[in-house]
């Protein structure tokens, strides 16, 4: 079979690239309620490794088995989209921990509808933090819940944050670690962010402080291009001194989360959790995108979660991939404002955000991949027996 000439190549229209649907329900609350109160058939696809998680999460929503079955899949994603047109809401549970939830979440995220719209904590053996798995659900299913929505009624709410409580068995629930943010007997929490400012994780943790009240006696760190988490979760070891917490937070997508969770084992990597709307992710560039594609494979700086969002033109020998330690990074290495990078070393594109598209002038949006719904993890470097008696004191 004879080979396509390059140049042919490069005046071929480009492959299509994908566009989250923004869900229907509130994630978390929204969603635990919405299965609570569904009349129809639940069923969740679960790995091996997660399936006493599913198990627990249905015992949350307080279904019986009749109602919600579990099954357990090498491939859940995969196997709810086969089969997601029935009347049957169909969710996926994997690990935070779980490579496969990295890889996939921008690669399948966007055909399968959100893969982080529900959670369960449960205890982690050999792990001062319990381990937390994320649930998702297919683009059907969530319009199939949205259509039958009723109203977060607040005893329904507390029922299922009570039996989370009694399902970690002593350790800390989320709702007491807030508890202890809250309290006067912290008088210092030391907020570690992954920048440089604009990140999703910036925002994120400032909405989360901010949804607290602790805004006044937190110190936000926005920590600049390069200091990803496994250098910031280190950096907060060092801070512990009595009254002062220091806190880290990731998303649950992030490419080294099996790596933070082992390293850490004496703290308490998953303390709590915010759900928030990614900033609008989008594929931004100086130049017009059909003037790079027809002059040669385009050079696309990204953070490694969302590369696969550009798979099919890494695919199709369309572009290459440059590694980005963030979404803000990656718009800032289009630019080289500093001058540090050779015209040949520089990208030709990027993949950002709204905020870093706005702080990176001179990019201009090209395509819009949407916002789906990002699970992010809150950690501290305190262990179990250390939150506990600072719960007494709160």
């Amino acid at each position: 079979m004879e080979t396509q000439p390059r140049e042919a190549l490069f005046q071929q229209p480009l492959p299509e690239l994908a566009k989250f649907t923004e869900p229907a329900i509130r994630p978390g609350l929204g969603t635990d309620v919405a299965l609570a109160t569904t009349p129809l058939q639940i069923h969740l696809l679960s790995t091996p490794e997660s399936v006493h998680a599913a198990r627990a999460y249905r015992h949350v929503v307080g279904r019986d088995i009749t109602e919600f079955r579990i099954s357990v899949d090498q491939n859940p994603i995969g196997r709810a989209m086969a089969a997601s047109g029935t009347d049957e809401v169909k969710l996926v549970m994997h690990s935070a921990t779980d490579p496969v939830l990295n890889a996939r979440m921008f690669a399948d995220g966007p055909a399968l509808g959100q893969l982080l719209m529900g959670h369960i904590y449960v205890p982690s053996e050999n792990h001062q933090s319990p381990n937390v798995h994320c649930v998702g659900a297919t683009k059907h299913s969530l319009d199939l819940l949205s259509e039958a929505s009723v109203p977060e009624g607040e005893s329904l709410i507390r029922e299922m944050i009570e039996r989370r409580k009694t399902l970690l068995n002593g350790t800390l629930s989320n709702e007491d670690f807030r508890r202890i943010l809250r309290s006067d007997s912290v008088r210092r929490i030391r907020a570690h962010a992954l920048g440089p400012a604009g990140t999703n994780i910036s925002q994120a943790m400032e909405e989360y402080v901010t949804a607290l009240g602790i805004t006044d006696k937190t110190d936000l760190i926005v920590h600049p291009k390069g200091i990803e988490p496994l250098a910031y979760a280190e950096q907060a070891r060092e801070e512990v001194e009595e009254g002062v917490i220091p806190i880290h937070m990731e998303c649950a997508v992030y490419y080294q989360m099996a790596e933070l969770f082992n390293q850490r084992r004496d703290e308490v990597v998953f303390a709590d959790h915010h759900d928030m709307l990614l900033d609008t992710m989008q594929l931004a560039s100086a130049q017009p995108i059909d003037e790079l594609a027809a002059s040669g494979v385009m050079r696309i700086a990204t953070h490694p979660s969302p590369r696969p969002l550009i798979d099919p033109w890494l695919n199709a020998g369309r572009a290459e991939w440059m590694k980005a330690t963030s979404n803000s990074a990656a718009a800032l290495m289009v630019l080289d404002p500093e001058g540090t990078m050779a015209p040949e070393e520089r990208p030709d594109a990027c993949i950002t955000t709204g905020s870093g598209l706005t702080n990176a002038q001179g990019l201009h949006s090209r395509h819009v991949f949407g916002r789906p719904n990002m699970f992010f993890t809150i950690g501290t470097a305190l262990n179990q027996a250390q939150l506990h008696e600072l719960l007494k004191a709160a």
